[in-house]
């Protein structure tokens, strides 16, 4: 393990960015994990990754980065504790501007590689399955391909995380990939153990790794083609499907009830037949908040 950063911090250790490089000589993936602290599925990925690489190094040379935002993780929170900035949204950084911009500049300067992947949990209201997110064609739509994750969302190139790292990396003429699995702030390992065979699956295809295993994809859309349940009005939303899920058009895909009392106010019903991708995991809502997506499948 190497501390590619540092930044002195007023009140406990240094802050330091650790790097774990695993092979020499080309090709170079940067795999990143950790931006937002409470995204727990992201850094067990990425550990589970290195666990495979001590005993099998690739052919080439992968930099790990499973926890950038060690201070959110300290404390269980997305942002940076300080100022609670996401730092996410602070690239390409500046490397004399604040600390947020400073980690953010050092991050970009050491993942400089052929392929690069930030690697994220859903939101702490919402489970996500896993997924990779990729421009409409092009080679990082292959290398999204490749990784075999159950869901290939291809999105347009101003939707892929245009401010964020992904954006950074995209800018700088490196390949980006965004992916996603399970939710914030809780660990599921089973979420944790596919992001991180697609990981692997992605260094197989760069020649870099022996396989694992095949491809476990059910769903490769644009946004066309998924199905977006929205909360009619507020109340507690109660649902009754998983993600990763296959329902037919008609399924229940959950309800609406009165937070006190219980009354039902409400059904969402699949309307085509796919996968769940997106199921909200906090109950108490509000009118025309997130409730579930269905990816189609073929």
């Amino acid at each position: 393990m190497t501390v590619v950063f540092s930044l002195e911090a007023p009140y406990r250790r240094a802050y330091e960015l650790h790097r774990l490089t695993f092979g020499q000589g080309g090709p170079v993936v940067a795999i990143v994990a950790g931006l937002h602290g409470n995204e727990l599925n992201s850094m067990h990925a990425v550990n589970l990754l290195a666990s495979s690489l001590q005993v099998q190094p690739p052919r080439g040379t992968v930099h790990l980065f499973p926890l950038v935002n060690t201070f959110g993780g300290d404390e269980g929170v997305k942002r940076w504790p300080f100022d609670d900035r996401d730092l996410n949204r602070a690239f390409p950084g500046d490397p004399r501007g604040t600390s947020v911009e400073r980690i953010a500049a050092a991050l970009i300067e050491h993942t400089e590689a052929d392929v690069c992947v930030d690697v994220h949990s859903g939101a702490p209201h919402v489970r996500e399955l896993p997924q990779v997110r990729a421009p409409l064609s092009g080679r990082e739509l292959d290398l999204a391909r490749a990784m075999g994750l159950p869901l290939v969302w291809r999105r347009a190139g101003e939707q892929l995380d245009g401010t964020g790292l992904v954006g950074a990396w995209r800018r700088a003429g490196r390949a980006g990939l965004h992916v996603v699995g399970g939710r914030g702030i809780t660990l599921d390992t089973e979420h944790s153990g596919t992001l991180a065979r697609g990981l692997h699956r992605l260094l197989t295809h760069l020649g870099m790794s022996p396989a694992i295993g095949p491809a476990e994809t059910v769903a490769d859309v644009t946004r066309v083609e998924i199905e977006t349940h929205r909360a009619p009005c507020g109340g507690f939303f109660v649902p009754e499907v998983r993600v990763g899920a296959r329902v037919k058009p008609g399924h229940l895909l959950g309800y609406m009830q009165i937070p006190i009392g219980g009354d039902r106010i409400g059904e969402l019903r699949a309307g085509r037949a796919g996968v769940v991708m997106t199921v909200r995991a906090w109950p108490m809502v509000h009118a025309e908040e997130l409730l579930v997506r269905v990816a189609a499948t073929p």
